[in-house]
This record gives structure tokens, C-alpha cells and sequence, in this order.
């Protein structure tokens, strides 16, 4: 997901205090409605079903909008279309739903969203940013977060779950900067290109399910009650709703609904499935989420300051 600037009259407060609250919750509950999938589906074959409606899904509410779905536009840059469907969608995706088949939702939305941190590194190596020392600091509190989880991971034999949950957001942070860099070149419909970056991945993700031996999926109604919470709100709802709040409000602002999901799909998946992480491990959790609100708050600020400017 990538930034874009104001265009259009900006939101009154309360409508959007209440479209951050429905995208914080539609995403931050997303994570128990996943959870709940793959312990009737594996991993691979829901991945691949979800981000198959759901780009179906998202491309008709795009037409019944009366968008344009850019296809000239999108065919002439396939490759790097491909290639941020495989970074944000096949890899990220595909990594977080593995990881949630062997661990549990609340760690996994959290390491998932520290997307933000390798977005920081990746946009250092690839962009040659300047980052401010506060960044770097909230990077760091990161860090210390990340090792403690590991540490207690590799004590309760789920070390396999924390790293493939780590990779999905190392993953994602890449895509964005790919996305960055592409945008940079020639801007992309912000709403089409997602459309056409999760056909991709959902493509692939379907090579992947059919390639690996997983077990059957059991079509019971939680399943399907998951998968359309997936193909529905999870994805067209919400990402209208994101991109809506970032055409139309201050960018520090709109992305409150990316820092309040993983606690909020953490806290969700405490009351709805029971999931009690350990002292160390909440403690590492504690100490990324509050890395993600550092390095939201900066890079908010920074960009009130471009515009000032």
C-alpha cells in the first residue's frame, strides 16, 4: 500500500475518526477470521481462493463505482505488476496464512505489521533516503521486540511461525517500496493497481496450492463464513475505505487505521480465541507495537512538514 496525496475536500472528523474505526476493526478482526479458515483449509489453497475473489470482488467494485480499471495502462507494466503481486500478495500472504496454520493470530498480526520497519530499511538501500534518528530509534525498539519473540518462539517450538510471520512483513515492506519506486517513474491508479497486483498473486498462489500436497478442505459453514469475510469486507470494503481516507486526509492521520490493526487483531484474538502470550513474548509485542506508532507519528509529521514547505 502506498501513499497519495489530498485531492479532494477533506473529511469532516467524526466521518473520519468512524472510517478509521470500521477499517481498524474490518482488518484487525480479518486476523481471527483467518485464523478460524485455515484450521478447516490449508494455507495455501484458502490464500489462493481469498485473493481470487477476492480481486474479482474488488475489480466489479471498482466498475459499479464507475472507475476505470486501467487495463491499457496496467498491461504496458506487467512485469512490475507481477512482481508486487508476488512481494504484497503470493509471499506475504502466502507466508502470514502458513504461519497462522502453525501459530497464533494475535503474534502473527503483529510481527506481519512490522512491515513498516523493513519499508525503513529497503527504502534506505533502494531509495537512498535520508531517515531521521527517530526512525531509527523506533527501528531499534523493533528490533529488541522481534529478538525477544524469537528467543521465547524458539523455547515453545513455534520459532517456525514467528520467522514465516517475520518474512511476510519483510515481504510486504519490499513490495511497498517497489510500489514506491514504480510510482515514482509513472503514477498507477491507486485502487486498480491493487486489483490487478492481487490477480497476480492469486494466480500464483493457486500454481502453489495445486503444487504442494495439502490436505482437503473441509467447506464446513465457519469456513465459509471466513472466506467471504476474506473476499468481502476484508478486501473491497477496506480497500476503498483506505484509499479514501488517504485521498482525503493527512497521510499520519489515514494510517492510524494500519497501527491500530495488529493491536487490535491481537486483543480480538485474545477474547475471541483465547491466545495468552507468554511474559517475554508480550513484553516483545508491547515494544514493536509501540515501534509501529513511533514510526507512524514520524513519518506523519515529516510529511505535515513537505507540505508546509
Amino acid at each position: 500500500m502506498t501513499n497519495t496525496a489530498p485531492t479532494h475536500i477533506p473529511l469532516p472528523r467524526w466521518q473520519a475518526l468512524a472510517l478509521i474505526a470500521a477499517l481498524s476493526l474490518i482488518w484487525g478482526y480479518n486476523w481471527v477470521m483467518m485464523k478460524v479458515a485455515v484450521t478447516y483449509a490449508p494455507p495455501f489453497a484458502f490464500a489462493a481462493i481469498r485473493f481470487l475473489g477476492g480481486a474479482v470482488v474488488l475489480m466489479l467494485t471498482l466498475k459499479l463505482m464507475g472507475r476505470s480499471l486501467r487495463f491499457r495502462e496496467m498491461k504496458s507494466r506487467w512485469r512490475v505488476i507481477v512482481l508486487i503481486g508476488l512481494l504484497q500478495t503470493a509471499l506475504c500472504f502466502g507466508l502470514v496464512t502458513w504461519a497462522l496454520s502453525t501459530g497464533a493470530a494475535g503474534r502473527s498480526a503483529v510481527l506481519n505489521y512490522t512491515m513498516p520497519l523493513w519499508v525503513l530499511v529497503f527504502s534506505v538501500l533502494m531509495l537512498k533516503e535520508r531517515v531521521p534518528g527517530a526512525q531509527w530509534a523506533a527501528a531499534a525498539l523493533a528490533l529488541v521486540g522481534i529478538v525477544l519473540i524469537s528467543v521465547d518462539g524458539g523455547r515453545s517450538g513455534s520459532l517456525l511461525a514467528v520467522m514465516l510471520a517475520l518474512g511476510a512483513g519483510l515481504t510486504w515492506g519490499l513490495g511497498v517500496v517497489v510500489t514506491k519506486r514504480a510510482t515514482r517513474t509513472a503514477p498507477m491508479d491507486p485502487l486498480a493497481l491493487p486489483a490487478w497486483q492481487m490477480l497476480a498473486g492469486a494466480i500464483m498462489l493457486c500454481v502453489v496450492a495445486l503444487l504442494v500436497p495439502e490436505t482437503p478442505i473441509d467447506w464446513s459453514p465457519a469456513f465459509i463464513t471466513a472466506l467471504l469475510y476474506n473476499i468481502g469486507p476484508a478486501t473491497p470494503l477496506a480497500y476503498v475505505i483506505w484509499f479514501t481516507l488517504l485521498n482525503r486526509l493527512d497521510a499520519g492521520l489515514a494510517s492510524l487505521g494500519i497501527l491500530l490493526t495488529p493491536l487490535l487483531g491481537l486483543l480480538l484474538s485474545t477474547l475471541q480465541l483465547g491466545e495468552r502470550p507468554g511474559l517475554v513474548e508480550g513484553v516483545g509485542m508491547g515494544l514493536i507495537l509501540v515501534a509501529i506508532a513511533g514510526l507512524g507519528w514520524v513519518s506523519g509529521r515529516q510529511a505535515r512538514r513537505s507540505r508546509a514547505a
